[in-house]
């Protein structure tokens, strides 16, 4: 009786790692939550540098100096 308790069926080696397939999930839910964060913020910065180089540009109308 000392053995470890196996499981007798595909469906017990299931329910045996459910908690690795939800853990698996949550981290891929979480990656994909971050990964979203990371485009919205990247475009608002785009969206900031862009507006700020028009700024600039039309402060200084002299300077055709594009990069």
């Amino acid at each position: 009786m000392d053995e470890p308790q196996q499981a007798e069926s595909t469906a017990g080696a299931a329910a045996m790692f459910e908690w690795v397939t939800v853990t698996h999930l949550v981290i891929i839910a979480l990656c994909a939550v971050g990964a979203i964060a990371i485009i919205v913020i990247g475009r608002r910065l785009l969206r900031r540098r862009i507006e700020a180089q028009r700024e600039l540009e039309a402060r200084n109308p002299d300077t055709d100096e594009r990069r």
